[in-house]
């Protein structure tokens, strides 16, 4: 079918078109017709591809671009509106003290105390330096007794046996000595009502 299809023959081309125009014009009497320019018109551009690219490039590295924008109108809005709404950086506080002047009071304060790691290792630090101290006044009370009286009194024997415990086992050898303990009742506790029925 494509090829039953008539071909039409141009008689005319544009050109042709436009000369009889201007031929037809004049034998009308038409004084002023525009000039003939040989050379195609250009049409002026402001920007060229090139410089679009390159200024999308800039306003989309430079811009935080909305989601839901559709146009450069709708993110200009939605950019006015977050600006609006954007709320100022809390103002920064003053500092009275820098880490050196805190560190300076803080040794003011403690003076030759010794200091440990931790809170709990300066504890102990000082516990142990507050029972040398005491032991050493009892130790000096004791010499003064003993030159005085020569007779030692029991209640001396009772303050020895006070003092501080010290740790010497974890939770979890105190539950295992526990459980060997119960378990020596309970074979000892058998052996016992076996021999108290054969006393009987």
């Amino acid at each position: 079918m494509a090829d039953s299809a008539p071909k039409l023959a141009r008689d005319s081309t544009m050109n042709v078109t436009a000369k009889e125009g201007v031929e037809f014009l004049k034998s009308q009497g038409a004084d002023h017709l525009l000039p003939e320019d040989p050379d195609k018109p250009e049409v002026q551009r402001d920007t060229t591809i090139q410089a679009t690219v390159k200024e999308s490039e800039a306003i989309l590295k430079d811009a935080n671009i909305d989601k839901d924008a559709r146009t450069r109108g709708e993110q200009q809005r939605l950019q006015e509106i977050s600006e609006e709404t954007k709320v100022d950086d809390p103002p920064r506080v003053p500092r009275d003290h820098t880490m050196k002047e805190t560190a300076k009071e803080a040794q003011e304060l403690l003076g030759d105390a010794p200091i440990g790691e931790t809170r709990s290792q300066t504890r102990d630090i000082t516990k142990a330096a507050a029972e040398e101290e005491e032991e050493e006044e009892e130790e000096e009370e004791d010499e003064e007794e003993e030159e005085d009286d020569g007779v030692e009194d029991g209640n001396e024997e009772e303050d020895e046996e006070v003092t501080s415990l010290k740790r010497t086992h974890t939770m979890a050898e105190t539950m295992q000595e526990g459980q060997e303990f119960l378990k020596r009742q309970k074979t000892n506790g058998d052996v016992a009502k076996k021999d108290a029925a054969e006393d009987a």
